[in-house]
């Protein structure tokens, strides 16, 4: 929490600073603007200077901030905001203070975009609701209650399709593993999977030597990023942490399906 507030009070100070600016005209605002603009041989030098100081980490979305002279990029899993010489850092969530999004999560899912026609569709169970015009690739685990509310969520939703690959985290949830090669055995999976996540109902003697990708799809979530379950892909490649309402889900749905729809 210190970490949120500690970037949102960095934003609003720019807020509060701009306030009490006489407004300006738009070629004035527009001249100030290309003036400020970072060029490449800078961004370079800056890549260069963040390689120095974290060695061996990946670098990746070096840009200039939305805060006036300030530059950001994602070292590892972190996104840091920092001045150009380098000895000052702001870790944490940056906030916008008018639309209160959380810019650091939008930039960090932007740069971690996965190509979805990439993932192995014939190793998830697939549920269809309606049309199924809608996807989401779904890395959950059936020991996870929050899981058990997205699936909730999910059966209420319409025009979804929804491909569940099991990723059970083994720390957290011992038995999940061999529970989710069970449902893969299973004569039928999409049963098996929703009487075991929705209605708690398993059976402990059901088979689980059959050939089934779990131990793959553990590799293959931690390849992509997943450090938690639920989380999700949507059809542009973002990947959403977390159980949201129904009502996030379907924002986040219509968003990717305008973005993606063809233009006439």
């Amino acid at each position: 929490m210190k970490k949120v507030l500690f970037s949102l009070v960095a934003a609003l100070m720019v807020v509060a600073c701009n306030a009490q600016q006489p407004p300006a005209t738009a070629a004035a605002t527009n001249a100030t603007a290309a003036a400020a603009a970072p060029g490449n041989a800078q961004i370079a030098d800056i890549q260069k200077m963040l390689e120095e100081r974290f060695k061996g980490a990946p670098i990746r979305g070096v840009r200039a901030s939305v805060i006036p002279g300030i530059f950001e990029a994602v070292i590892g899993d972190d996104m840091i905001h920092f001045n150009p010489a380098l000895n000052h850092f702001i870790v944490g969530n940056l906030i916008d203070a008018k639309s209160m999004a959380n810019l650091t999560e939008e930039r960090v899912a932007e740069l971690s975009a996965i190509d979805v026609k990439q993932l192995p569709l014939d190793n998830a169970i697939k549920f269809v609701r309606g049309k199924g015009e809608r996807v989401m690739y779904v890395f959950t685990d059936v020991d996870c209650p929050f899981c058990t509310r997205l699936e909730q969520t999910v059966q209420s939703m319409d025009n979804v399709t929804v491909y569940n690959f099991m990723f059970p985290i083994d720390s957290l949830h011992p038995a999940a593993t061999n529970k989710q090669k069970a449902i893969w055995c299973a004569k039928d999976r999409l049963a098996a999977w929703q009487d075991a996540v929705l209605r708690r109902k398993f059976d402990d003697k059901a088979k689980t030597d059959c050939a089934n990708p779990v131990d793959a799809t553990k590799a293959l979530g931690a390849k992509l990023g997943v450090r938690a379950t639920p989380s999700f892909f949507l059809a542009d490649g973002r990947m959403v942490a977390g159980a949201l309402p129904k009502e996030k889900i379907e924002e986040r749905l219509a968003a990717v399906q305008a973005k993606l729809a063809p233009t006439k």
